[in-house]
């Protein structure tokens, strides 16, 4: 028995791993355990992570376990600190994301303060008498705009091409039951039209050309019938002003086309070259042509005015371009001719001596077609339309024309067509040349003939509308035809034409907008101010010492020190906006200073303030806070986004090692009650002895 009692002794030195101050365990547990018997003992921890025990040791074990969870923790101590540090500092730069989110705002305003909502237009007529309209213009005035007096004398607004079709329309379907297949004609231009669905309708049919092609002709479906006898029919209205063939066609399924020009061949074309730079002081020049000589008529005896008057007078027999031997900086012009049809005949110029100007060269080589037979330039009978096809080797070109005529035909090629191939009106028809010397390909025009659902009749029942350019005159200048009703008179300036006749247009700008505008920016500008001043001496906010402080402080230093690098007025102080640099740093307005520049010197403030991107005042604040709220890789945005990634770390961290000191405790609870409840048995088998012994005294007393 002595050895168990021994043992038991020497287990107190357990107390060592908990402290002194276990004696009052010991003696309560040893009372205890006598009456315990030999029942059975247990240790557990409950939910809270409180360990209880059934030894004398229990407190011990739970002192233990609650040391090494508090030293465990102390690094989450301190990552719980440095993350509400971080989460003070994301907070602040929050605060001073919005403080500049409305400095740009106000910004913002300045601009607005500048753009075409702040200028008025006033009318002055002879016949009016109410300056806030006109019967003659109306002014639009945008961004840019710059105040003035503007005169304007309308002789006409013009008018648009419009026409409707001739006959009721035929909503049938095709003979397919598909949707019908039609041709747009806008001047020279052809547009395939494929309405969205089957019903071939005139609401169909306008919805589809108004989907396609709006910005070039208006339809509308018109009932000039009745609600009860509907009629319906297609209008067309051009977007633009003046003449404008419009039509809409459709060419039969199986119709072909009838070719016009015999079969290409290669032909020679004769050619000459200046022999030396031209020389316009040689006086009257002459053309000859084979030994005949025709006087060019022109002003300007330059190589351009020359070679461009004999294009207009003898286009039909030559061509002339000018070509610069030389350099940019050292031109040598010279004109080359060459023969506008097949052959090889001199080409030369001559001057006031008769002295040929001209080197003949090679022939060269071109393919070429020529109609066959003589031009057929009837014009189309009611309800149909000529539509014609330039053939160009394997390539097809569609292509409307004003009328029927070769030389219509011809000129509508060169426009379209010019640089591939050039149409000579020629022997009775029309020549075809390719551009490419050299070249071997099949040339021709094609016609066709296609129904025309249009009215193109100016007189009569539904008459069509040619169209007219408009005409004005601006400030007493020469007389202008447009084939729009907007004039453009100035940056920002435009005028309406809404009818005939002259007036004055006075444009100015309200300074009331601008004024409330200065005086919010200076207010935006301060707050931030402040903000930074938190964030500095003993009282310093969670941004103390970051270098985000000093970087914006830098920013609104830029922008309050601006100055222009010309101009009487170049400074904010011209605006009224004074930097205070002996004291709080904030920016005072001054609206009478404001006003006094605005009296004097209008156009010098828009100079100053410029625009947000073409220079002055708004471009360099712009510039300078778009570095700060880029939301990519503005200072700001970028410094909240490093911050949120610090405190999004650190949090994974914290719960990291909070799991890993929940692990601890969890492994150290179940350590201890090991051991708790083995000493428990050893303190009930020690008790169960004591008593044993104890009773076995007793007894042997007894018999004494």
């Amino acid at each position: 028995m002595g050895s168990i009692s021994n043992s038991l002794t020497s287990s107190n030195s357990l107390t060592s791993l908990g402290g002194a101050g276990t004696s009052s365990n010991s003696s309560s547990n040893s009372s205890s355990g006598s009456s315990s018997g030999s029942s059975s003992s247990s240790s557990s921890s409950n939910p809270t992570g409180i360990f209880t025990g059934t030894s004398a040791y229990s407190q011990d074990f739970q002192n233990v376990i609650s040391r090494e969870v508090a030293i465990a923790s102390l690094p989450i101590t301190l990552l719980n600190n440095q993350q509400n540090n971080l989460t003070n500092q994301s907070n602040e730069l929050t605060t001073l994301d919005t403080l500049f989110g409305k400095l740009q705002t106000a910004v913002q305003g300045i601009n607005d303060a500048m753009s075409g909502s702040s200028f008025q237009a006033t009318y002055s007529s002879p016949s009016e008498t109410d300056a806030s309209s006109s019967s003659v213009v109306n002014a639009t005035l945008a961004n840019g705009a710059t105040e003035g007096v503007y005169s304007i004398n309308v002789d006409t607004i013009g008018s648009y091409a419009a026409n409707v079709s001739a006959q009721t329309w035929n909503s049938t379907p095709a003979a397919n039951g598909g949707m019908q297949n039609y041709t747009l004609v806008v001047g020279s231009q052809e547009y395939k039209i494929t309405p969205s669905t089957t019903d071939n309708s005139a609401q169909t049919v306008a919805a589809a050309i108004n989907a396609q092609y709006g910005n070039l002709v208006q339809a509308t479906a018109v009932n000039v019938g009745s609600a009860t006898a509907p009629d319906y029919r297609i209008s067309l209205q051009s977007t633009t002003l003046g003449p404008m063939k419009l039509d809409l066609v459709q060419t039969p399924a199986n119709a072909q086309p009838t070719s016009l020009q015999a079969s290409s061949a290669p032909a020679a074309y004769s050619s000459s070259l200046t022999a030396a730079t031209w020389d316009p002081t040689g006086g009257s020049f002459s053309l000859v042509v084979n030994g005949v000589s025709e006087a060019i008529t022109t002003s300007d005896d330059s190589a351009q005015g020359v070679a461009a008057a004999i294009n207009s007078e003898y286009g039909s027999q030559v061509q002339a371009t000018v070509v610069n031997n030389g350099t940019s900086s050292s031109p040598d012009y010279r004109i080359s001719l060459q023969s506008a049809t097949p052959g090889t005949p001199t080409l030369d110029i001559t001057n006031s001596s008769g002295a040929s100007l001209q080197t003949q060269g090679s022939a060269i080589s071109y393919s070429t077609s020529q109609t066959a037979g003589n031009w057929d330039a009837a014009p189309d009978a009611a309800g149909s339309r000529s539509m014609y096809t330039l053939v160009v080797g394997s390539n097809t070109y569609n292509f409307a024309a004003a009328d029927n005529s070769a030389a219509t035909i011809a000129a509508t090629i060169n426009s379209q067509f010019g640089n591939m191939v050039q149409a000579t009106v020629a022997n009775g028809g029309i020549s075809l040349r390719s551009v490419s010397a050299g070249s071997s390909m099949t040339l021709d025009i094609q016609k066709s003939t296609a129904v025309s659902y249009q009215n193109q009749q100016t007189t009569g029942t539904f008459a069509a509308t040619a169209g007219t350019l408009a005409q004005y005159e601006v400030d007493g200048g020469a007389p202008v035809q447009s084939n729009t009703r907007a004039v453009n008179v100035s940056t920002g300036v435009t005028l309406n034409l809404l009818g005939t006749g002259t007036t004055s247009v006075t444009v100015t700008q309200s300074s009331s907008a601008l004024n409330t505008a200065l005086s919010s920016f200076a207010d935006a500008y301060n707050a931030i101010v402040d903000e930074l001043g938190k964030q500095r001496g003993l009282a310093a906010g969670p941004l103390a010492g970051q270098s985000i402080v000093y970087e914006l402080s830098g920013v609104l230093s830029q922008i309050s020190t601006y100055s222009a690098p010309s101009g009487q007025v170049n400074t904010l102080q011209s605006l009224g906006l004074n930097l205070d640099v002996n004291g709080d740093g904030h920016l005072t307005y001054d609206p009478s200073s404001f006003l006094l520049t605005d009296s004097s010197n209008s156009a010098g403030i828009a100079s100053l303030l410029g625009s947000p991107t073409s220079g002055g005042f708004l471009q360099s604040v712009t510039t300078a806070l778009n570095n700060v709220e880029d939301p990519n890789t503005g200072l700001l945005k970028t410094a909240e986004s490093n911050t949120a990634n610090q405190i999004a770390n650190i949090g994974a961290q914290i719960s990291t090692k909070q799991t890993q000191v929940s692990q601890l405790q969890t492994t150290l609870t179940q350590q201890m009650a090991a051991a708790d409840a083995l000493i428990a048995s050893m303190e009930q088998q020690y008790s169960y002895l004591t008593g044993m012994f104890q009773a076995q005294q007793t007894a042997a007393a007894s018999y004494k």
